[in-house]
């Protein structure tokens, strides 16, 4: 393993070390303990526990209980880091260290698992744990060396051949309270003890000398040095009151836990904002990479806390602190120094810290600089033709797509699908590589960028398979799984489906994480966009607020998360009607000042939020005086241009999102009485949007398409209600004519069928309006009214294994299999209705499954069109 970077890479460790203040320990363990802490991230990274477990369970060091302890982690490197931190608690007269040391010259491995050993054994024997006091000449400033003096000269031979140090007397005992300097700054882990002053010079952060009353800094690497901690240096990040105050008066312990939570995260970013004003200030040794410190590696190892960082990374460039920045330059550095020609240990290990840095960055939603991160690993994993940089280099490639799709740059997502396909196809032509990637993680990406652009049919396809393919270990690729599925499911209106992915997903995600942390707000924001969307009652009010309750206390600061929980409300109060008072105009404002915030002001992301707010004005409109009732619509009209403008540069002029842009528009157009820029008649311009929205919806989506028959039924009930009923017949008969039953009532489609009878009657044609309330009939009959709510209860039970959920949920190759089991000439008979929420519908054969599965064929998703995707 390669030490070129390790060598001159300095890391500032935690002042507390495992064990140390209950287990006595002499300064050999005290060394072996600090080998252990240099060296954490290689053995962190490298080490699999089950390789030397045994060997440490003959020896008496690791007992059962340990055992179990080491094999609660989650993921190899956090087993491995439980025995790290294990070992130091062991008492010196087991020896554990020699038994360590032991068990990695004879692991339990192949002959490449030795070699790769032995290359730890040989860190751990290199690491040079020099005596503080021997640090001290190597300090620049000259006050610091009137406070020691040599014991003896070294003797000649000494001299001549350069082994030995000049010994210097100890630092002066340092005492056994916290200390304060004049301005108040509170120094880092003092503690002493009445034993070797080394040890708490190893053990300490941070020091304060008797003698000068300067701060210092310890930094650690190969080499260890004591630095000034900068001049009235004061951390500028801290736990809000008020937030502390919330999470410790609540009574759900998920708020006790994240407050715990919430002080790690302090105390890891605290260490790497000493680091940094080190580094501005120039005060840290040559070759200092600031994304190699362990205090970078420490937050980049504990994903769990990726979120907690935002609020304070928020702070800290409100400062003019750029950590970010700092680090991504920092990483683009080490990358320019690394050999490309070969994967060496200590290129994974730097690639590996750019794609966890990636995945910070999506969390803290900083998209732009994870997008910048992964394009640099994916440059320089180009340049290396081995076979071991491919799946590091497809891996980013997916990562990319992500980061793509959530700061809504569809057309970059797309090149960046290509690239994944192309190297997924170089991996799996190789003999070995079938079983080497889980394509769920990509499958679900490719289905949020098709439905961002509007190809619905082809977004569930991928949806689907991504459920079939994706990682069963890797819950959080699950939630993000069944996500998305629920996104595809609600585009084609397959509403049964929907409704049992939302309640998984919500289930699984509280399981699984807990109700603080993005990915059960995640899920439980998919729920809220369902019952939205189709159930429209108080159970979606209520999650809305448990929604903002859990994004508000999770991230503690104004987040996209906690916009997205203020248009939920707000959506959830207009779908219900409750008008009798201003909440949910309340919510929408803050949802837009909120996002605008985070992310600018001509983002594409801001155009939901900009039709809510438009939508809520519009209901504003029909409530408020009549003095302000146009120029409230006239602002309504405003952040709808915007939003459409903002959709046109991002998915085109003729696109599903700027037709949905238009239909609003035109609907506030049809509500104003005078407009002071606009001199020809409101309802013609009014007509002209909503005609307009409709032709883009016949050339971007299929004929049935229920996008489609929504815009042609907004245009009809306009004709109607201008008493145009020639025009608004031939709009309702193309919405009657291709309505297709999903099973599930449509309040909007209902009132279609009723509106063109009425029409026909009106104008005297009797028999059109007989077989118009014939198909009403009929369609009534297939898509009963049985809107039954979604018991909130459902949410907070204990989800099945998600094997089982699969297979339960019926998904397109089971629908497959049985309609191509039926003889020729037979009709598939839907013999149950999944509507009850009910466990006992394993043998029910649902419409949703009834209509799609012809649309695959052997597998492979078809597009809108019928025609086979190419994989």
């Amino acid at each position: 393993m390669t030490t070129s970077i390790r060598r001159n890479t300095f890391v500032l460790k935690d002042p507390t070390l495992p064990g140390s203040s209950s287990v006595p320990s002499t300064g050999m363990d005290r060394q072996n303990i600090m080998r252990l802490k240099v060296n954490r991230i290689a053995l962190v990274q490298e080490l699999r526990v089950e390789h030397i477990t045994g060997l440490l369970m003959e020896s008496g060091v690791v007992g059962p209980k340990d055992l179990k302890k080491i094999e609660s982690g989650r993921t190899p490197q956090d087993k491995a880091r439980i025995l790290v931190d294990l070992l130091p608690t062991k008492s010196k007269d087991s020896d554990w260290y020699k038994h360590f040391r032991d068990a990695l010259q004879n692991p339990d491995g192949s002959a490449d698992t030795r070699r790769r050993y032995r290359l730890l054994v040989e860190f751990l024997d290199n690491t040079v744990i020099h005596r503080p006091t021997s640090q001290v000449g190597r300090f620049r400033d000259s006050s610091y060396h009137k406070n020691f003096r040599p014991l003896s000269p070294l003797h000649d031979g000494d001299q001549e051949n350069g082994k030995k140090l000049q010994r210097y007397q100890p630092l002066p005992s340092i005492t056994h309270k916290t200390h304060r300097d004049d301005d108040g700054i509170k120094m880092y882990g003092l503690r002493a003890s009445d034993g070797d002053i080394g040890a708490d010079l190893e053990d300490g952060l941070s020091m304060l000398s008797v003698d000068s009353h300067r701060n210092m800094t310890l930094v650690k690497g190969f080499f260890h040095q004591w630095l000034p901690t900068p001049d009235n240096f004061r951390s500028l990040i801290e736990i809000d009151q008020n937030h502390q105050q919330r999470l410790m008066s609540s009574p759900n312990p998920e708020d006790q836990l994240l407050m715990a939570r919430e002080e790690i995260a302090l105390k890891n970013l605290r260490k790497l904002e000493v680091i940094s004003a080190l580094a501005r200030r120039k005060q840290l040794p040559s070759g200092f990479e600031l994304c190699m410190c362990d205090a970078v590696q420490d937050i980049l190892s504990q994903s769990e806390l990726f979120h907690l960082y935002m609020k304070h990374l928020h702070t800290l460039e409100e400062a003019d602190v750029m950590l970010v920045r700092d680090i991504t330059a920092s990483y683009e550095t080490v990358l320019q120094m690394l050999d490309s020609s070969s994967m060496s240990e200590i290129v994974n290990q730097v690639i590996q810290t750019g794609l966890r840095f990636a995945s910070l960055l999506i969390a803290v939603n900083k998209f732009d600089n994870a997008d910048g991160v992964l394009v640099s690993t994916i440059s320089f994993l180009k340049q290396n033709s081995e076979l071991d940089s491919w799946l590091p280099r497809y891996h980013a490639y997916v990562k990319l797509m992500q980061a793509r799709n959530l700061s809504c740059k569809p057309d970059k997502a797309q090149s960046t699908y290509f690239d994944a396909v192309q190297m997924q196809f170089q991996i799996q032509m190789m003999s070995f590589g079938q079983n080497l990637i889980q394509q769920g993680a990509m499958h679900a990406e490719t289905s949020f960028m098709l439905l961002e652009y509007g190809s619905i049919v082809s977004a569930l396809g991928w949806a689907r398979r991504a459920l079939m393919e994706v990682d069963p270990e890797d819950s959080a690729a699950i939630v993000r799984t069944l996500c998305v599925g629920v996104s595809a499911y609600c585009a084609q209106w397959l509403v049964s489906k929907a409704e049992m992915l939302a309640v998984y997903a919500v289930q699984f995600a509280r399981e699984k994480f807990g109700e603080r942390h993005p990915l059960y707000i995640e899920a439980l924001q998919h729920f809220c966009q369902f019952n939205n969307e189709f159930k429209q009652d108080a159970v979606g009010l209520q999650a809305a607020n448990e929604l903002l309750d859990a994004a508000e206390k999770t991230y503690g600061c104004e987040s996209l998360q906690v916009a997205y929980a203020h248009r939920a409300i707000s959506k959830a109060r207009m779908c219900m009607h409750m008008m009798d008072t201003d909440d949910y105009y309340r919510h929408a404002v803050e949802a837009v000042r909120i996002a605008r915030a985070c992310l600018g002001q001509r983002v594409p992301q801001l155009h939901v939020f900009l039709h809510t707010m438009a939508s809520a004005l519009q209901w504003k409109a029909l409530h408020c005086p009549k003095e302000v009732h146009d120029s409230t619509l006239r602002w309504a009209e405003g952040e709808a241009k915007l939003a459409y403008s903002l959709v046109t540069e991002t998915f085109g002029e003729i696109s599903l999102k700027s037709a949905q842009m238009l239909l609003l528009l035109g609907q506030i157009y049809s509500k104003m009485n005078q407009h002071p820029e606009i001199k020809e008649d409101l309802l013609d311009v009014a007509a002209r949007h909503l005609t307009q929205a409709v032709d883009y919806l016949k050339l971007c989506q299929p004929a049935s398409s229920n996008y489609l028959l929504l815009g042609m039924a907004t245009l009809g009930t306009f004709y109607k209600i201008v008493m145009k009923p020639e025009l608004a017949v031939p709009r309702f008969k193309y919405v009657v004519d291709h309505a297709e039953s999903t099973g599930w009532y449509l309040k909007w489609m209902h009132m279609c069928f009723e509106s063109l009878a009425s029409l026909y009657s009106s104008m005297g044609q009797d028999k059109e309006a007989d077989v118009v309330q014939v198909k009403l009939s009929h369609w009534l009959k297939a898509n009963p009214v049985t809107n039954n709510p979604v018991d909130y209860s459902r949410l907070e039970k204990d989800p099945e294994p998600f094997a089982n959920f699969v297979k339960k949920a019926d998904l397109w190759g089971a629908a497959l299999q049985r309609m191509m089991a039926v003889p020729s000439g037979k009709t598939l008979v839907k013999v149950g209705e999944d509507n009850d929420n009910d466990d006992n519908d394993e043998d029910v054969v649902d419409k949703d499954d009834e209509q799609n599965a012809a649309g695959y064929e052997g597998g492979s998703p078809v597009d809108d069109k019928g025609d086979k995707v190419p994989e």
